[in-house]
Formats: C-alpha cells, structure tokens, sequence
C-alpha cells in the first residue's frame, strides 16, 4: 500500500517533530501517524509546501506541485487531504484518479472555502465522537465515516519510566502549565492566576504561547505588561515537542481555560500521560479526550461549534487547581495512585502505533467500496 498525504497550508518533512520548532495538531499527527505507517511496511509520500524534494524516517517530502505528475505516475493506494483543502484542488486530483480521496478532518466543522464537505470525498476521518456527531448535518451519503481518535508524541510515551512514580518526577514548589494561543484561553490566564495566587503563592507558572496572542495591539502589550510584572510567571514561548515535553514531565497541573471547540486536543492527551493534574473545561471534544480523568468545568454552550468567547468561571477554575494543589500536598498516595492509572491509560489507548490497523482498515474499506 502507499499513501499519499496532501497539505495545502505547511511545509514539513517527517522530522518536523524532532526539531525545536513549535509543532501544530494536525502537522504532528500526519508526521507521526505516516511513520508508524512506514514502520509497518507502508509506503508514504507527503505533498506540502516544502521548496523542493526532502526524505526523513523512510518517506519523501514532495513540493505540492509536484502532484500532478505523481498522480500521472499512478502507484497511489489512497489520497488524503489533511487538516484542510480546497474544492479546486480535491476536483483536479479526482479528475485525475480513481484511487480513494479522504478527508482526515481536524477542523470542527465543514465550510467553505478551507473544509468544504465534498461529493469527490469517498470516505472522511474524524478524529473524535463529538466531532463526528457535529458534522452530521453536512455529511453526504457516499461518503464512508469513521472515528480515529489522535495520539501522543513517542518521546511522551517514554518520558515516564514504566515503574518510576510519577510524583518523584514532578517540581517542589509545583509548576503549573500553559499550552496555546489567545483562543484556547491564553486572556483569561491573568484573572485565574490572580485568583489562586489570593489563596496561596507556593507555585510556579510556565507560560508556552506567544507574545501576540491577539490582533489587537493595545491587548497584546497589556498582556505582555501583566506577564512582567508576575513574580512567579516564566513566559517560555512557543518550542518545539522535545523540550515541551520535558517541561510536562516536571510539570504538576496543566491550566486550560480553554474555550476553542477541539476536536481532538493532543496537549491534553500528551499532559495527562505525563502524569499532570489537568483542569479545562467542558467545551467540545475535551471532555471525550479526557476519558474521565481530567477536571472539566462547565463552560457555557460547550457543543457551539465555532464560537471561543464563551466566558470563564474563574472562581471555580481556581478551586479546582487549589484542590489539586491540596491533594499533592495532603494525600500524595492517593494522588500517585490515580495519576499512575491516568498515564497507564493513556499509554494503553493513545500511542500512534495503535492507529495503524484502524486506518488500514478504514481505507481498505473505501477501496472495496469502490470496487
């Protein structure tokens, strides 16, 4: 079988994920799940918006227009459109093949003009329930479906021994994360931070995002104001996945007021399988991601599948990150017992090797479909 998978908006090869540049979703999940795929006797070839020709971990990185003439070449098993396409570019490779075309949809919804749903799609991805079930309005009968949930980066896999307690791991006074961008609630960190720091000051914040987490110049520099002026704030910055996953391995709590409509959050995957507390919200897909394990508070309309300016009860979102604080304090037994199930879950359920056979699956699927 070879695979080819399509990316109009990036430029990367399969080693994007060992550098120390910081890594999206969905460029993550392609580069992981294809190596997999290699692994497993699968050909792969990436065509994204690489300047020429590059090769890493067994697969070719192609310039996008070099499509056409691979297409004519022929050899491709299925095609898949990842993260986003438009309906120009899916038409010109339909016209051109009948190999399966697939659509591995990590947006939250179809629409026009970067996720149109698509009668020249014969099967579609989804990468969680939640966001299946949302979709389910646009989607058209010739399409084949199913749910492959994401997975965890491997060095997160190993960055906890198998028998190494998880707590021993962890910093003294505690570190609380941040991971993400003004949408996935980077404004309301301030209030929240304000609000715990009343009750109590024997913690440290990591603050991995950038400096301009809106459009609005005037916000962006009271933002960067506030972050100045904390005692016990480090704004680290946008890094890439090896050092972002060491700072998780030492970290205790990952803070996620988050209102963005996940589909699939692989920082919330990756932080609970490094043994963090996590405490986010309801919003989407993040309580499905979080099998049980991670603290939701209720966020207003959670299913609404484009709004991220719901608010925030920060009171409450304090109360949850004291009581974890609590607990490591008070009851590191207890504690220690539930976090070592957390990471053996996630380890259990959400490693990229597990998602070969369900893809092989699915596009072998599509193929007989077709025949």
């Amino acid at each position: 079988m070879h695979l080819a998978f399509v990316d109009f908006i990036y430029h990367y090869d399969a080693a994007r994920p060992d550098t120390d540049e910081p890594l999206g979703g969905t460029t993550s999940a392609i580069c992981f799940l294809a190596r997999e795929m290699v692994q497993n006797g699968i050909a792969c070839t990436f065509f994204n918006r690489v300047a020429a020709p590059c090769h890493a971990h067994g697969i070719t990185s192609l310039p996008l227009q070099n499509l056409g003439d691979e297409i004519e070449r022929g050899g491709y098993d299925a095609y898949i459109f990842c993260g986003r396409w438009t309906a120009e570019l899916v038409g010109l490779v339909r016209k051109h093949t009948q190999a399966p075309l697939i659509a591995w949809m990590h947006e939250s919804v179809f629409a026009a003009p970067m996720t149109p749903a698509l009668a020249d799609f014969d099967g579609v991805v989804f990468v969680s329930e939640w966001q299946q079930r949302i979709n389910q309005q646009a989607a058209l009968p010739n399409w084949k479906q199913a749910v492959i949930r994401n997975a965890m980066n491997p060095l997160v896999a190993t960055s906890l021994a198998a028998n190494e307690p998880v707590l021993a791991a962890k910093c003294t006074p505690p570190v609380l994360l941040f991971i993400g961008s003004f949408a996935r609630g980077a404004f309301h960190i301030p209030p929240l931070i304000e609000k715990i720091r009343a009750e109590r000051s024997d913690f440290s914040v990591e603050m991995f995002c950038n400096l301009n987490p809106s459009h609005d110049a005037a916000r962006d520099a009271a933002y960067v104001g506030w972050l100045r002026e904390q005692p016990n704030i480090a704004h680290i910055g946008m890094v890439g996945q090896p050092a972002l996953t060491r700072h998780m391995r030492r970290a205790s709590i990952l803070l996620a007021p988050n209102p963005w409509p996940e589909t699939s959050c692989i920082a919330l995957i990756e932080s609970l399988a490094s043994g963090m507390t996590a405490v986010t919200t309801n919003r989407a897909a993040l309580p499905e991601t979080g099998a049980g394990f991670a603290r939701q508070i209720l966020i207003e309309d959670p299913d609404e599948p484009a709004r991220f300016d719901m608010p925030v009860d920060y009171d409450a979102f304090a109360t949850a990150v004291l009581d974890a604080l609590h607990m490591r304090e008070k009851h590191p037994d207890e504690l220690e017992e539930r976090l070592r199930r957390q990471v053996d879950f996630f380890l259990a359920n959400y490693q990229w090797a597990g998602r070969v056979a369900p893809w092989v699956e699915f596009i072998e699927g599509v193929r007989n479909k077709e025949t």
